[in-house]
């Protein structure tokens, strides 16, 4: 068989990734011109309860080869371990060019010409979009853990990128929700090698484990000196931060984008209400019909929006820590309104 030139990467888990990976493959199907019968592979890299059936048929119908691996077995409990052991293993077992990592959070609506890398590129991602455990430089409270990480995996050159929110100047933090590799560059094994490192040696962020995986993808990628090429703003587009982009960073039409990264808006019972609070933002396309009509068909929104308050309640509570102050109302919020 012959090399293809490019596959797609995706988790899928029991529950809410479900609905979120049929969709996005469904619209890689539908949107992605001449790239949309590109082979996608779903993994499901933990034991436990498989897919649902509807789910597994579903794929099917869709051409995704879905498999059931146990890649994470050191980090079960850590759900982001998936990605950098997932995209591993695609590495070392996958016939294709060029790998593209997908979060299931995701949605296309025109082709991804930009996945087909120039000859002198290995890597192409977004810059994070906004600073989160970022950092500045020296006076950032942040600066001691990028120093640490740079220290443990040979980071010999300091790189900068430019945030979307805010156009801060930070230390290399790029957004792993959407990363397209040269498969022979190895840069997935080297992730895999240095997340497994740090997570030995339990260096975490001052907000907890969260952002690991995604913070050592970036300082793998400067350790190796790689030449990170960057997505035009139609990539993986933060629909839920649209309002607050800087204005060279903020597209203004729907047909305009290429793929967008809606986090957690559809999950929510109020998600069409969000979207109509977007800024300067068009909303008469049929594609963005046709997302409204999947969102339905899949009864993603099945959440209510007192959870989305909870856990801004909690990330507030998380910051006062640093203060020695705990404060518990989340907790307290959470069992009230049996979230």
């Amino acid at each position: 068989m012959s090399t293809v030139p490019l596959a797609f990467i995706i988790c899928t888990e029991p529950g809410r990734l479900e609905a979120q990976s049929l969709m996005l493959a469904e619209s890689i199907r539908k949107f992605c011109g001449n790239l949309k019968d590109t082979p996608i592979y779903s993994f499901h890299p933990r034991t436990g309860t498989p897919i649902a059936i509807e789910t597994q048929k579903a794929f099917e119908e869709l051409g995704v080869i879905h498999q059931q691996l146990p890649i994470n077995q050191e980090f079960h409990q850590y759900y982001l371990a998936n990605k950098p052991l997932t995209c591993a293993y695609a590495e070392e077992n996958i016939d294709a060019e060029i790998l593209v990592f997908l979060d299931s959070d995701k949605c296309f609506f025109a082709e991804p010409t930009e996945f087909l890398l120039p000859v002198d590129c290995n890597v192409r991602m977004r810059p994070e979009y906004g600073q989160g455990i970022g950092s500045t430089g020296s006076k950032d409270p942040h600066e001691w853990y990028w120093k640490k990480l740079y220290e443990v995996l040979g980071v010999k050159q300091e790189v900068f990128v430019n945030t979307p929110i805010g156009n801060k100047k930070i230390r290399a933090y790029w957004n792993s929700g959407l990363v397209v590799v040269r498969r022979n560059a190895g840069i997935f094994k080297s992730w895999k090698k240095n997340f497994e490192k740090v997570m030995h040696l339990d260096i975490t962020p001052p907000q907890g484990i969260y952002f690991v995986e995604q913070s050592v993808l970036s300082i793998t990628l400067c350790a190796l000196e790689e030449k990170v090429s960057h997505f035009s703003d139609r990539y993986s587009y933060p629909l839920p931060l649209h309002n607050r982009l800087s204005k060279q960073w903020r597209l203004k039409k729907w047909d305009d984008l290429t793929s967008v990264h809606y986090f957690n808006l559809f999950y929510y019972r109020d998600w069409n209400k969000q979207i109509k609070r977007l800024k300067c933002f068009n909303l008469d396309s049929d594609k963005y019909k046709w997302l409204c009509k999947k969102v339905n068909s899949y009864q993603m929104a099945r959440t209510s929006v007192l959870h989305r308050h909870m856990l801004i309640v909690r990330k507030i509570e998380q910051k006062l820590r640093v203060f020695k102050l705990n404060i518990n109302v989340s907790n307290w919020l959470e069992k009230v309104t049996s979230i």
